[in-house]
């Protein structure tokens, strides 16, 4: 239980910084821009003359911005935050419970005063905590599963709504980032950021109030 506690808490730890970034990391390839389609398309950037790679209409994204300021993120690490330590609470109290039952099991059984059908009704509630706790660490695991479907959430919001704005205006939109660097320079005349994060922000807050 606290190896799990521990990556449950690691996976936490990075999950802001990733989320994003997954999805549209470049690692030497570009996202096309004017593809409609939903699922994330990704090439590798080969620039086959000077006219090609001068032609390009490019802009980029910073996406430890989109990390920092994206309320989508922010709202959901609150939440998933939150089940964690819940579940971690539960946990630990359902835990000592267990042990403080199993501890008097032993010494009624080795006392040999308690009636055989006293021990075995004992015996049933402790196999059945023990059930319990296998539920409570599966549910802890299971935030990973949350994590990964809301990043595939987050990786969509974001395509449809580039895609959305795009509308011929650029040929790739890459992404830039601080803490995993792709692209070591950037002309800040191409940075689209704030366009880009007003809006996801905008469609965010507007699908909370038809909920």
């Amino acid at each position: 239980m606290k190896n799990l506690s521990l990556i449950i808490n690691g996976v936490l730890a990075i999950a802001v910084a990733i989320l994003f970034y997954q999805v549209h990391s470049l690692k030497n390839s570009g996202v096309s821009a004017d593809n409609s389609s939903s699922e994330v398309a990704v090439k590798p950037t080969i620039v086959t003359s000077a006219t090609n790679l001068a032609d390009a209409k490019i802009a980029y994204v910073n996406t430890d911005s989109i990390n920092e300021h994206y309320q989508y993120i922010a709202d959901f690490t609150k939440v998933i935050r939150s089940k964690k330590a819940t579940l971690e609470g539960q946990l630990q109290s359902m835990t000592v419970k267990f042990q403080q039952e199993y501890e008097a099991f032993q010494q009624s059984a080795q006392a040999g005063v308690a009636p055989q059908s006293e021990l075995q009704k004992q015996q049933a509630s402790l196999e059945r905590q023990q059930q319990e706790l296998a539920n409570k660490e599966l549910q802890l695991q299971n935030l990973g599963v949350e994590l990964e479907e809301k990043n595939m959430e987050l990786n969509k919001s974001v395509k449809d709504y580039l895609v959305k704005i795009n509308n011929g205006r650029f040929d790739y939109i890459l992404s830039y980032s601080d803490l995993m660097p792709t692209i070591l320079l950037t002309n800040p005349k191409l940075d689209i950021t704030t366009e880009v994060l007003n809006g996801i922000n905008e469609e965010y807050k507007n699908s909370k109030k038809k909920k």
